[in-house]
C-alpha cells in the first residue's frame, strides 16, 4: 500500500495587469495622380497616418477616370475657306480691298451648297461629311467641364475616337443611313468615346519615409501587381500585412507607361487600431527587470 502523497497547494499566481481596450476600425488611405500621358514621367504623392493609431494595410488597388467623359455634339455647317481670302488679302500692304472682293467673286462658283446643312435642317446621317463634323466637336469639347487645358479641344477628342450616340443610332442608321434626322436629334447624334480604362499602364511603388523601407525590389507594372482597370483583378491583397506607425508617412510614386489621360486613385485598404499598442511597439528594444 503506497502512502497517501499530501496534495501540493500552488502559490496564488499574481494578477495580471488590465490589458488596455482595443478597437479595430475598417480605414482607407487613398493617393491621387493627375496622368498627364507623358511616358516615363513620375509622379509623386504622400500620405500620413495619424496620431491617432497605427495603420495595418492588407490589400491594394486602383481606379481610374478617363480625361473626357461623354460628349455628346453634332453635325455643323463649315464655313467656305474662300470666305477667308478678303480677310488674308487684306492683311497683304498695297491690296486694295476691292481686288479682294473680285478675286472672291471669280474663285466663288455657282453651284448648290457644299454642305446640305447649309440648305436644310432635315439631313441624313449618309450627308454628313467630315468637315460638318468638326465645328460641332470643337464647339462641344470646348465647354466641357473637364475639357483639357494644354491642348486643342479637337485634338484631345480624336485621340480617343468619336461614335454614334447610342441612344439615337437607330433612329440615325434608319433606311441605311437614309432616315431624315431633323434638328434636335442632328444636335446629339455624335459623342466623343473615352478612352478605355484598361489602356492605362505605369509602374508603381510604395515606401515607408519614416523607416525608410521599400515594399518592392523595383517598381511594378500596375498588370502585373494590381491586374486591369476594367475591373478584372482591380486590387490584391498583401502576401503579409504592413503595419504603420502613427505618424508615418508614406509615399507612392507612378511612373506613366501610356498615353492615357485622366485620374488615377491607388488606394490602401486596411484597418486602425485605437488604443492598442502601437505598430512599431516589436522594434522596441526590450525592457530589463532587475532581481
Amino acid at each position: 500500500m503506497m502512502p497517501a502523497v499530501a496534495p501540493r497547494h500552488h502559490a496564488a499566481e499574481a494578477p495580471r495587469a488590465t490589458e488596455p481596450a482595443t478597437r479595430s476600425i475598417p480605414f482607407d488611405h487613398v493617393f491621387d495622380f493627375d496622368l498627364t500621358g507623358e511616358i516615363d514621367k513620375t509622379l509623386r504623392t504622400t500620405v500620413t497616418v495619424g496620431v491617432d493609431a497605427s495603420f495595418t494595410a492588407v490589400s491594394i488597388g486602383y481606379g481610374v477616370v478617363p480625361e473626357l467623359t461623354r460628349v455628346a455634339f453634332g453635325p455643323q455647317p463649315a464655313p467656305p475657306i474662300l470666305l477667308a481670302i478678303p480677310a488674308l488679302l487684306a492683311r497683304v500692304p498695297g491690296v486694295p480691298a476691292g481686288f479682294a472682293t473680285s478675286v472672291l467673286a471669280l474663285l466663288t462658283p455657282p453651284p448648290p451648297p457644299s454642305s446640305p446643312l447649309t440648305a436644310s435642317p432635315q439631313v441624313a446621317l449618309r450627308d454628313i461629311t467630315l468637315g460638318d463634323l468638326f465645328p460641332g466637336l470643337q464647339n462641344a469639347i470646348g465647354n466641357a467641364p473637364n475639357a483639357p487645358k494644354d491642348m486643342p479641344a479637337l485634338e484631345a477628342a480624336l485621340r480617343n475616337g468619336i461614335r454614334l450616340n447610342p441612344r439615337l443610332a437607330r433612329a440615325a442608321l434608319a433606311n441605311d443611313g437614309r432616315g431624315v434626322l431633323d434638328a434636335s436629334l442632328l444636335r446629339q447624334v455624335f459623342e466623343v468615346v473615352s478612352a478605355p480604362s484598361a489602356d492605362v499602364q505605369f509602374l508603381y511603388a510604395l515606401f515607408d519615409e519614416g523607416s525608410g523601407r521599400e515594399f518592392q525590389s523595383e517598381p511594378i507594372l500596375n498588370i502585373a501587381g494590381l491586374g486591369a482597370a476594367d475591373g478584372k483583378r482591380p486590387f490584391r491583397y498583401f502576401a503579409q500585412p504592413i503595419a504603420f506607425a502613427p505618424l508615418s508617412t508614406v509615399r507612392l510614386e507612378i511612373t506613366q507607361k501610356s498615353l492615357f489621360r485622366g485620374k488615377l486613385q491607388v488606394c490602401l485598404h486596411g484597418y486602425k487600431v485605437l488604443g492598442g499598442t502601437p505598430a512599431n511597439a516589436s522594434q522596441q528594444r526590450p525592457r530589463r527587470f532587475s532581481r
